[in-house]
């Protein structure tokens, strides 16, 4: 309960055996609670969920994990993959996501702000792919909507999309005028 950062991973890293090489900016306070005892990755979610709270990421390099600001860690190396991560630890993670029905420069204009404030979006547009740096739950989120809105057009509706995209660029050009 509303103990140092760098105690509590010291309390982890004894309890798991595990190695942290811990950045001088991580400091403030955290709290987490359980009402029975939790597995070692219980312990470790939990730890690095807490983290994510504080603006800090968990990277793992070899068999030592590093902590520093979530900032810090997107800019050093972090896992990147093609797969959507899992949800759970909590980490900075870069997905790849190659759409197969709709631009990626569009979608990318249409769900940036779904990134966190410590995410990145961007567009490979040779390839239609989406190049996203965020937490793993936020991609996750990310990806159920991606999901969602990449599927073929219904006939119908590209018709009616079409021509109210003709309309809007006529009147557009008539302003210009």
């Amino acid at each position: 309960n509303n103990e140092e950062i760098t105690k509590v991973i010291e309390i982890y890293s004894k309890a798991s055996g595990q190695k942290f090489v811990v950045d001088s900016t991580v400091r403030g306070k955290i709290s987490i609670f359980n009402q029975t005892e939790i597995s070692a990755d219980e312990a470790f979610n939990q730890l690095s969920a807490a983290l994510a709270t504080n603006g800090f990421a968990i990277t793992k390099q070899g068999d030592l994990f590093v902590i520093k600001s979530a900032r810090q860690v997107q800019r050093d190396y972090i896992e990147v993959t093609t797969e959507v991560p899992t949800m759970k630890p909590e980490r900075m993670h870069t997905w790849i996501v190659s759409l197969k029905n709709i631009s990626a420069y569009d979608v990318q204009g249409q769900i940036r702000m779904l990134s966190s404030s410590f995410g990145e979006m961007s567009v490979h547009e040779k390839n239609n792919q989406l190049i996203l740096t965020d937490w793993s739950t936020n991609l996750n989120r990310v990806a159920a909507i991606i999901k969602q809105i990449d599927k073929p057009a219904d006939p119908a509706v590209a018709k009616l999309v079409a021509a109210a995209r003709k309309e809007h660029d006529e009147r557009r050009a008539k302003k210009m005028k």
